[in-house]
């Protein structure tokens, strides 16, 4: 598996071979970003990020669009990577057996990318539930 650090420029043209990886706030935030091109509008993204946040479970829009998110507490609020690498690998645990995305974007831009999340993310991948993936894309 690659992991690899890449600006949101560098990567778009090529988003669509990827499964995005976020946190759930809806607004002017990554998941908005990702989810508008995808055809997920403001009332379906609140939705979505209510229904994380309020359970505090990851979740996904898959198959809809090929989107999951974190609670948003997770980013916001905390600064515990192994709390929200344990969430990554929730998703990742529900990607081998649904999923299946073999190429993971993950943005947790705040407006940039914080140290323990990239310590979450390397973490979590070095689980078994991430045996399929090739390539991760940390937004930078």
């Amino acid at each position: 598996m690659h992991i690899l650090k890449k600006t949101q420029s560098e990567i778009w043209a090529d988003r669509s071979g990827y499964h995005v990886l976020t946190y759930a706030e809806e607004g002017f935030s990554p998941l908005d970003i990702y989810g508008r091109p995808m055809g997920i509008n403001k009332e379906q993204q609140i939705a979505f990020c209510n229904s994380i946040n309020q359970r505090f479970e990851t979740g996904s829009l898959f198959p809809r669009a090929a989107i999951s998110a974190v609670p948003r507490a997770l980013i916001r609020d905390s600064q515990d990577a192994n709390a929200l690498a344990s969430h990554i690998t929730d998703f990742l645990k529900a990607n081998i057996q649904t999923i299946k995305a073999t190429k993971i974007i993950c943005d947790f831009r705040t407006p940039r990318v914080a140290d323990f999340v990239v310590e979450a993310i390397e973490a979590a991948m070095k689980c078994s539930y991430a045996a399929i993936i090739d390539e991760v894309v940390i937004v930078e």
